[in-house]
């Protein structure tokens, strides 16, 4: 006989005594299937549960349950050494009940705002992903998406049927045809046993599907339903969500977030944006004032540069920058080098530690760079005219510096 799946019949119950029907090994490890269980092994898009079994004085940690089928043994992996149980062993099986409850406020809380998007939107729920942060589902509105007025109405409308505390039942049928008898969301035909969860009235439910998981015995279980944000994802509305004691503590979560953040700008949380947008304006200005200014400084070092290497007997010219950047530097170094000929340009950046090189004649700048920044603890390349290394100390990047203006003399 297979498992008996103690869950089925009551969701709520927490452990229960059992003997070892089946031990299998993997990676060193029992694994065992029982007479009875109230393990619910993973499926239908809800993990499994996690708790303990007990061997006489022997405590050991179940870290997944799974089947083949409803109709299946439930095995328990443990982290019991191989070895550790035989056939007839009698065993106390436990459940993490925090991990269990989670999933049955998550769970239901999906099947709602799913049944939900059905009644408003007429949307199908094309996918479901129970993870560690967030829940999602995708619903398919035939190409089109949710607005936001869509998904705060679907958020209070799920909120509303929580609160309300409708009843929640669970009706087995032996086959798929004999489930038809309800009027379940979406026809998923199989073979065996079904399942049908129902939330409210089944004359009139407020969702009705087949699911073989674990679920509250009402609506008001799941607590509160938090719709996180919605995404497009092929054509369909990915929604982010979460039920119970996972969205409370997210949203507790980002309410501290907010109120820190609006501490620091010194406002409410709800002049919070404004000020943003303010921040931002002032940002874009800054940024528009400080190119102006690298654009100058880049025209008057350009002239300077271009003085001096007229001035000097040597065709490798070495330049140093704590205020431009890289790209400054690279901006600048092109328009000196556009302007000779036969020259090198070395151009250092002390705080990133980068040197850029410059040709306007026969060395190649990539090939040299590859070849030689090596030997002073630098890595790079590039093109012929132009390329760069990164070193690991500015006195690295000096001694690449010296050597190479001695080099290329």
């Amino acid at each position: 006989m297979p498992t008996l799946r103690l869950y089925q019949t009551d969701r709520y119950l927490r452990e229960n005594t059992a003997r070892v029907t089946a031990v299998t090994e993997s990676g060193g490890f029992d694994s065992i299937a029982c007479d009875a269980s109230v393990f619910y092994p993973l499926g239908g898009g809800q993990p499994s549960d996690t708790g303990t079994v007990a061997l006489g004085d022997n405590v050991y940690r179940v870290t997944a349950a799974s089947d083949r089928s409803l109709e299946s043994d439930v095995w328990h992996q443990t982290d019991a050494p191989a070895g550790t149980f035989h056939e007839g062993d009698e065993v106390t099986l436990t459940i993490d009940w925090d991990v269990r409850f989670r999933n049955m406020q998550r769970h239901l809380g999906e099947h709602m705002l799913s049944g939900v998007m059905y009644n408003l939107f007429n949307g199908t729920n094309k996918g479901f992903h129970m993870g560690e942060e967030f829940i999602t589902i995708d619903i398919d509105l035939g190409g089109r998406m949710l607005t936001d007025e869509e998904l705060l109405l679907a958020e209070r409308t799920v909120n509303e049927a929580v609160w309300a505390d409708l009843p929640v039942t669970v009706s087995c049928f032996d086959d798929y045809e004999s489930s038809l008898a309800l009027p379940v969301r979406k026809q998923v035909p199989h073979e065996g046993k079904v399942f049908v969860v129902t939330v409210g009235d089944p004359g009139d439910p407020l969702d009705c599907i087949a699911c073989c998981g674990t679920h509250p015995k009402s609506s008001a279980e799941v607590g509160l339903v938090a719709i996180y944000k919605c995404d497009p994802n092929k054509g369909m509305n990915r929604v982010y969500f979460d039920c119970g004691r996972m969205a409370k503590d997210r949203l507790s979560s980002d309410s501290r977030l907010l109120a820190e953040v609006a501490k620091r700008y010194s406002c409410s949380s709800k002049d919070l944006l404004s000020r943003l947008d303010t921040e931002a304006e002032n940002t874009a200005a800054l940024r528009a004032r400080l190119a102006m200014m690298s654009s100058y400084v880049r025209d008057a070092e350009c002239a300077k540069i271009l003085s001096e290497i007229d001035a000097a007997d040597s065709n490798v010219y070495t330049y140093s920058s704590d205020i431009l950047s890289n790209d400054d530097l690279l901006k600048l170094g092109f328009s000196v080098i556009g302007e000779t000929e036969g020259k090198v340009l070395l151009m250092m950046q002390p705080e990133s530690l980068t040197c850029i090189m410059f040709s306007s004649g026969d060395i190649k700048c990539g090939q040299y760079i590859k070849e030689h920044a090596k030997e002073h603890n630098g890595r790079g390349g590039g093109r012929d005219d132009n390329a760069r290394a990164i070193f690991q100390s500015a006195h690295d990047m000096r001694a690449f510096a010296t050597e190479a203006a001695k080099v290329l003399q």
